[in-house]
């Protein structure tokens, strides 16, 4: 993620007020932040909240 240029913050405000979530084989929320969107996909065990991994994109439509 530090990689990437994302904030452990900015991965919380997705996971606890996500614009919307996405649901498949994996969990993924979604969090408009500007003119990007930031997509944390993650897993749910027992009571704790694996990060994946997270990355923005450009492609809103694709996904809000």
């Amino acid at each position: 993620m530090r990689q990437r240029g994302i904030s452990r913050e900015e991965i919380e405000a997705c996971l606890n007020n996500p614009d919307k979530i996405i649901e498949n084989n994996e969990s993924k929320c979604v969090k408009k932040l500007n003119d990007k969107a930031l997509i944390v996909v993650y897993k749910l065990e027992a009571d704790t909240v694996i990060v994946i991994t997270a990355y923005h994109t450009s492609k809103l439509h694709k996904y809000l």
